[in-house]
């Protein structure tokens, strides 16, 4: 290997970055929330009051991307399976937490102009039931 060829190399070694275990800057600014397992959970919007202005609150599970949960003015609330109810102020509830319920949720409001007003993001751990000798 020529000398220009090993620094080349070198300079690659030294500075190559790994993204393994790299975090997204959404998950580090997400609201870390524990639910019990079994029960159910409230995932309430700090700082956001409903107001006429808000056309859409939508709800998604980030690991598939996947809506769970979503309301539209003037049309009929969607939830993605009995699991999740949706609330008028935006509030989503999760019954009878699953050890798969445990992800990262996404919650985007929209005005009636469609301009995202708000972004929050949620940290949802299970804590499970401990089990004495």
């Amino acid at each position: 290997m020529s000398f220009p060829c090993k620094i080349v190399a070198s300079f690659l070694l030294i500075f190559n970055v790994s993204s393994k275990g790299a975090v997204s800057k959404e998950i580090m600014n997400a609201l870390e929330t524990w639910g019990a397992l079994g029960q159910d959970i409230n995932l309430d919007i700090p700082s956001f009051q409903m107001s006429d202005d808000i056309d859409d609150i939508k709800w998604e599970k980030t690991s598939d991307k996947k809506k769970i949960a979503q309301f539209r003015k003037e049309k009929e609330t969607f939830e993605e399976k009995d699991a999740y109810k949706l609330f008028k102020n935006g509030t989503l509830k999760i019954k009878h937490l699953k050890t798969d319920d445990q992800d990262i949720y996404k919650v985007s409001i929209y005005d009636t102009k469609g301009k995202n007003v708000l972004e929050k993001i949620f940290d949802l751990k299970i804590q499970g039931k401990c089990s004495f000798p």
